[in-house]
């Protein structure tokens, strides 16, 4: 239905990178920013996104200057083949790490508050399942999925924010403070992973009708969230303190929990707030899979017709990849110890070094 066009409008692209971010990390975000930075995590989640928001202008103006390519071109342009396949290899890595991490963590969360009698293998197979579906009906069907979600999940979200808002009282988060440097370094770690949809710009330039306005669309999506995520932080610290957000495991979606939905007769709120982030989850991981196989096709110079084998093994090598950490708690150090590094290299180093090379005529002569 969706697979013979291939393009998506810029505010697709926009809800698209703003759900991407929504995902796990964001429910225990305000503890890991509270620990490392304190009073001030707040401030801590404001610099890491403005940090982001320039990766975004450093990747979309490499993609504007090369906007028939994906990362694949854009690599063996600037690298070489034998570099360039060897930082490919890497990418492909990274997106199967950052696919695998989403898919454990959301599913033990789902496990522990919601089917505490579900084994997560059955969780993360049916989560895995729905985004392998969007993923094969191809980005436009990712993009009209995210359109329809935005309505269903981001409107909603920002609704219960508010109600936080009203019913908080503020004393907590005075005399407002601001985090040491190392709190800031840290920090910037840490909201890294907020941002790891931006990954997904390496591939998006040959499927954007108008790619010479992706750098402001983009600019203004990493802002919005940014800005969520910041009021997020804050209003947990008013809620909790200090102390209190700190030991908090999933402080975000408690917090949202102190708002009362009596008038609509749910007897399960939690599984309200949840759905926010399974939908989010769902389609970062399609992109993750359908990247994941685009990349297998561009690499190997196949066909488009052998995406589907490339997607089936991309979602084979989430799923049981996804049970090597042994719990929640194994999951969630990895990838605190290894996604910030992973993110610094493609989202900071990587686009500022296809800028400098990508200025030199002809690049790399055996590309």
């Amino acid at each position: 239905m969706f697979a013979e066009n291939r393009k998506i409008s810029l505010r697709q692209l926009q809800i698209l990178l703003l759900l991407d971010s929504f995902g796990t990390v964001v429910l225990f975000l305000p503890a890991e920013l509270a620990q490392i930075s304190g009073r001030g995590c707040w401030v801590a989640a404001l610099v890491g996104g403005i940090v982001f928001a320039v990766s975004s202008l450093l990747l979309t103006m490499a993609g504007s200057k090369m906007p028939e390519g994906t990362a694949v071109e854009w690599y063996r342009f600037c690298f070489g083949n034998w570099i360039g396949g060897a930082v490919l290899v890497g990418l492909a890595v990274k997106l199967l790490f950052d696919g695998l991490m989403e898919l454990r963590i959301f599913s033990e969360v789902v496990c522990r508050t919601m089917l505490p009698n579900t084994p997560v293998w059955v969780i993360s197979l049916v989560i895995l399942l729905v985004a392998g579906t969007l993923a094969d009906q191809g980005i436009e069907c990712r993009g009209r999925t995210a359109e329809i979600l935005f309505f269903a999940v981001v409107v909603p979200l920002v609704i219960v924010l508010l109600a936080v808002a009203v019913s908080t009282k503020f004393d907590r988060v005075l005399p407002l403070a601001l985090p040491s440097f190392a709190g800031v370094k840290n920090g910037i770690g840490a909201m890294s992973i907020v941002f790891q949809g931006l990954t997904f710009l390496y591939f998006i330039f040959p499927a954007l009708g108008k790619p010479d306005l992706a750098k402001r669309a983009v600019l203004k999506s990493v802002i919005t969230t940014t800005i969520l995520v910041t009021i997020m932080v804050f209003l947990c610290l008013a809620v909790y303190g200090e102390g209190g957000l700190s030991e908090k495991l999933l402080p975000t979606l408690q917090m949202m929990e102190r708002v009362s939905f009596s008038g609509v007769f749910l007897t399960r709120q939690d599984i309200l707030l949840l759905w926010f982030w399974m939908a989010s989850v769902c389609i970062f991981l399609s992109g993750v899979l359908f990247y994941g196989s685009l990349l297998g096709v561009r690499l190997r110079k196949q066909p488009e017709t052998k995406r589907k084998n490339w997607l089936w093994a991309c979602l084979s090598a989430v799923f049981a990849a996804s049970f090597l950490p042994e719990n929640l708690s194994e999951a969630y150090r990895l990838r605190m110890q290894i996604a910030p590094w992973l993110h610094l290299f493609y989202l900071i180093i990587l686009p500022l070094l296809l800028l400098l090379l990508a200025r030199r005529e002809g690049g790399r002569g055996d590309v």
